[in-house]
C-alpha cells in the first residue's frame, strides 16, 4: 500500500515511526513546504514566536522551525532552561545538534522575531532539574 504525502507528513510531524530532527521538505526534487504547513495546521500547530508560547518551568511544547528558503524543517521544543534560581531563559531548541560543538543547531530565544510552529495542546512535562550550563 502506497502512502500519501499527507500521511507521510503527519507521521513526520507527530513523530510516528520517524526520528525527530531535521527534515528536508523535498519530494522527488519538488518543494513540499506548503503541504507541510497545511499538515502542521491540521495537526494543531500554529505559527507563533517563542515569547508567545504559554509554558512554565517544567513544561515543554513541540515545535518546528522552517528554513527561510522553505526546503527544511527542524523539530524541537520550546522550554525553559534554568541555570540557577535567578538565571533562566525560555527558548526553542532543535533536536538536531551542531557537529562542531554538540550545541543545538537552531536556538531561538525569548526575543527572537522568527516564526515557529508550535502545538500547545501537546505540551509535556519537562524535568528542568537536569538542565545544566554549558562548560560549568
Amino acid at each position: 500500500m502506497e502512502r500519501t504525502l499527507s500521511e507521510a507528513l503527519d507521521d513526520l510531524i507527530l513523530g510516528r515511526g520517524v526520528a525527530r530532527g531535521r527534515h528536508e521538505l523535498l519530494v522527488r526534487g519538488r518543494r513540499v513546504r506548503d503541504e507541510f504547513v497545511e499538515r502542521l495546521e491540521a495537526n494543531g500547530f500554529t505559527p507563533t514566536r517563542v515569547r508567545d508560547v504559554d509554558i512554565v518551568a517544567g513544561e515543554k511544547v513541540p515545535a518546528f522551525h522552517l528554513d527561510a528558503d522553505g526546503t527544511a524543517a527542524d523539530f524541537g521544543w520550546v522550554r525553559w532552561e534554568i541555570f540557577t534560581p535567578r538565571s533562566r531563559r525560555k527558548l526553542f531548541a532543535s533536536e538536531r545538534r551542531r557537529s562542531d560543538n554538540q550545541e543545538w543547531a537552531v536556538q531561538l530565544n525569548l526575543s527572537s522575531p522568527e516564526t515557529i510552529w508550535a502545538c500547545g495542546s501537546r505540551k509535556q512535562r519537562h524535568d528542568v532539574d537536569t538542565v545544566v550550563a554549558v562548560n560549568p
